[in-house]
């Protein structure tokens, strides 16, 4: 019997560049993936990147990235071991995180939003204690 996990899809123009985006910056492993979709799992969570079919458009801003997608009703966030090393892993891949004075506290980490390459808004925590 196959354990199912909890996960997401995010609907792109270009999976496979999403998809490099997340594994870079997220440490999520490729699992599968075909002309339409790249699939990249943990032990516990699984994010899909699937093309869109021409339905609501990405609209790039410049060579690369996309407006970011500010009020989307969804916001993944990613548990990371530095701040500072998702940003920079973040910006190598073609997304932005929003510079330190923008980060917070929450219940036992610290967290600063980001956008994908795509625009859409996700979030990366550091654990408070480390």
């Amino acid at each position: 019997m196959t354990t199912l996990k909890f996960g997401a899809v995010i609907f792109t123009i270009d999976h496979a560049r999403l998809a490099m985006f997340y594994a870079e910056t997220t440490a999520r492993v490729r699992q599968s993936g075909d002309a339409t979709r790249t699939v990249l799992a943990s032990d516990s969570f699984e994010l899909v990147l699937h093309n869109l079919r021409g339905e609501p458009s990405v609209v790039p801003v410049g060579d690369s990235a996309a407006a970011p997608r500010e009020h989307a009703c969804v916001k993944l966030f990613f548990p990371v071991t530095r701040l500072a090393a998702a940003r920079a892993r973040c910006a190598a891949n073609g997304g932005c995180v929003l510079p330190p004075e923008r980060e917070w506290n929450g219940r036992g980490f610290r967290a600063c939003d980001a956008f994908d390459p795509d625009g859409n808004v996700m979030q990366f925590r550091e654990s408070a204690a480390g």
